[in-house]
């Protein structure tokens, strides 16, 4: 009876990531649909021309500066998320308390929003009270702030799992797609604080 062939000297190939290219192709489909929301958003502010005229809550210094703030920290996560990222998977100290900090600046970016909506709210421009104008501030806005509460519940869920040993240098695929959805989140606040305050 023979037996099997050893290959002598072989080596294991790790196959393709698909976790990785999950997420990716998750992050396109969510592209597709901010990109969508977006140029509806522009096509119909350029067709109301001079009549598309936001609320003073939305246009007076004080404002634009709190959402500044609020934006430097939300682009800030990224770097502390890239750089928890690189020290969970190494094991080096550290990674922990940066991906604390990445969820506080995550939060203190939806409090600005919750704020920012409270005194909308006050000032009457709100859904049903500021027509289509209304409703594309508010979808767009609501939108991406739905994304960053999902983006600072995985970061929760990834800081439990790092405290509890569960992110090592060969098992950290849950730590490297939240990573790649909150880049893409903050990525997209760029071009949402652009249209909607900037221009």
């Amino acid at each position: 009876m023979s037996s099997p062939a050893i290959s002598i000297g072989s080596v294991h190939k790790p196959g393709p990531n698909i976790v990785r290219f999950g997420m990716l192709t998750f992050l396109a489909s969510e592209a597709m649909l901010f990109s969508g929301l977006i140029c509806g958003y522009m096509v119909l502010r350029g067709g109301a021309g001079s009549n598309w005229q936001m609320p003073e809550a939305l246009k007076n210094g004080y404002t634009l500066i709190k959402t500044l703030i609020a934006t430097g920290c939300l682009l800030a996560s990224s770097f502390t998320l890239h750089f928890s990222e690189a020290r969970l998977i190494k094991q080096v100290k550290g990674g922990k308390l940066l991906l604390a900090l990445t969820i506080l600046l995550g939060v203190l970016f939806l409090s600005n929003q919750a704020d920012e909506w409270r005194n909308l709210f006050h000032e009457g421009f709100w859904f049903n009270t500021a027509g289509i104008m209304g409703s594309s501030f508010f979808v767009l806005t609501g939108f991406h702030g739905c994304h960053v509460a999902i983006g600072v519940i995985l970061l929760i869920v990834t800081l439990i799992r790092a405290l509890t040993g569960k992110v090592t240098p060969q098992k950290h695929g849950f730590l490297e797609c939240t990573g790649l959805y909150w880049h893409f989140v903050d990525i997209v606040w760029v071009f949402l604080f652009t249209i909607l305050y900037i221009l």
